[in-house]
């Protein structure tokens, strides 16, 4: 069936309702957008339900977030709905023309950054003698050299926020939860300001979730 067969959202509608969890970064990344542009989510919690994965359905990869944009139909992955969310706001942060590319690029670092991370967690924490060390070393230089990169290029991420640099702060965070013995703050002093100025905004605030993890 075609997406315009979907009838749209009441005009009254001003709530959306999003399968998704702010321990998740993919997650976190739609809340601060919809949070900036003033769009109301009304959560729907993760909860693991066996082959269906966090979503009952709603997204047949089993993936959060998933966000309902019209009746029963639902957008993913968090790509597609943080540039969806941004096209609803009054001043999208997504750029234009050469801007756009550049805001594009440092999204897909961050999202990389938070696929790493989870990525040497999944490995780091099945059993030792199923451990892949090529893989734990391979996830963990991914990690440094995001780093670095994002180090010798802090003067151009932007402040406040942007479409790109929400995935870098949100990814930088996942990384200290699950992948805190890199100490990334200790390698990349400049970055750690940069993100420092960020954790002092409500969009932030209101999404943060890991302490007492």
């Amino acid at each position: 069936m075609a997406i315009s067969a979907f009838p749209p959202y009441p005009p009254t509608m001003t709530t959306y309702r999003m399968h998704g969890s702010p321990i998740s970064p993919y997650a976190r990344k739609a809340m601060i957008i919809a949070r900036l542009h003033g769009i109301s989510l009304d959560i729907i919690p993760a909860k693991a339900s066996g082959d269906a994965g966090y979503t009952g359905g709603a997204n047949p990869l089993g993936k959060i977030p998933a966000l309902e944009w019209k009746p029963g139909q639902w957008l993913f992955d968090s790509a597609v709905i943080c540039e969806w969310l941004d096209a609803k706001g009054q001043t999208p942060l997504l750029g234009q023309g050469e801007l756009r590319w550049i805001h594009l690029w440092q999204a897909a670092l961050g999202d990389g950054i938070s696929d790493a991370a989870y990525n040497l967690r999944y490995e780091m924490t099945r059993p030792e003698a199923l451990h892949w060390p090529q893989m734990i070393a391979r996830h963990e230089h991914a990690l440094r050299a995001s780093v670095d990169t994002l180090e010798s290029i802090v003067g151009s991420l932007g402040v406040p926020w942007t479409f790109g640099n929400v995935a870098i702060v949100t990814g930088l965070d996942y990384m200290d939860y699950r992948a805190g013995h890199l100490d990334w703050r200790g390698r990349a002093p400049k970055l750690a300001a940069w993100h420092e100025a960020f954790a002092a905004t409500d969009a932030y605030r209101g999404t943060f979730a890991y302490e007492g993890s």
